[in-house]
């Protein structure tokens, strides 16, 4: 009797150690399984991150959107690909759902100066200065930030459209410490440097400008607007042709030139 309890404990205590250790190793290759089906659907996520990106590169955002959207179902937590569908949203102007994905980028990722950046020039486009200033502010404070020259530029534009030019152009200043053979901040400090009347500043700027883009259409049509209002007739003519010279879309740069022209040369 004694033995055969002892023979029924041991067969269970066997029976609870083999189930135990079949639960684990089953267990086990379910983890496995779902750590490679994880690792699959990344990876598929990735492919259609490539591809979205290369449509959006080639110009054709709304393709490219669609495979940033079937990325984002497969890998949801991501803020790189919330980022990305947010740019691509705001270029193609819907700002609603920009704001979404930029917002969804930060939480996931609370130290993303290029999101901040990119959700300032979203604000930007709303006309929100103050809220553009914050996230620009936010990115050129991360020592991290790659580009901060562009967040300085950015923070430029804002003060300017608030009208605090003198802030706009310190900004400036800060970006082409950083990035002396920035064109387009140089077009933007003399605009600010125009809007106080600080004139040969203006063309000081500008033309630094077109050294650095010799085919810089823009800036030589700000120069010649500028000397044309100086009564430099001559200087404004010659910046006009180089205008249109430049602009080879014959775009609205082009157009503006020859009708300033026409009042020089009637």
């Amino acid at each position: 009797m004694h033995l055969d309890t002892v023979r029924c404990k041991r067969g269970r205590f066997l029976f609870k150690r083999t189930t135990y250790i079949t639960v684990i190793i089953l267990f086990s290759l379910t983890c496995i399984g779902c750590a490679g089906n994880r690792a699959a659907t990344k990876k598929k996520a990735e492919a259609f991150e490539n591809l979205g990106m290369a449509f959006v590169r080639e110009g054709n955002l709304r393709a490219g959107l669609a495979k940033l959207l079937e990325a984002v179902k497969l890998d949801p937590e991501n803020p790189d690909l919330h980022h990305n569908v947010a740019v691509v949203y705001r270029n193609l102007g819907e700002y609603k759902l920009a704001l979404l994905h930029f917002n969804k980028a930060l939480v996931l990722k609370p130290r993303f100066p290029e999101a901040q950046n990119n959700l300032g020039t979203l604000y930007l486009l709303l006309k929100d200065w103050d809220r553009a200033i914050e996230c620009f502010q936010k990115a050129v404070n991360d020592v991290l930030y790659k580009t901060p020259y562009i967040a300085y530029n950015n923070l430029g534009l804002a003060y300017y459209n608030k009208g605090e030019y003198q802030k706009a152009i310190d900004r400036y200043r800060h970006a082409i410490k950083l990035f002396p053979s920035y064109s387009r901040c140089f077009r933007n400090m003399g605009l600010a440097y125009e809007a106080i009347n600080k004139w040969d500043l203006a063309i000081e700027a500008y033309e630094k400008a077109i050294f650095f883009v010799p085919e810089y259409a823009a800036a030589y049509l700000n120069v010649g607007t500028l000397y044309l209002k100086l009564y430099q007739n001559k200087k404004a003519a010659e910046a006009l042709r180089q205008t249109i010279k430049t602009d080879k879309k014959a775009g609205i740069y082009a157009e503006k030139a020859r009708r300033l022209l026409k009042t020089i040369e009637r």
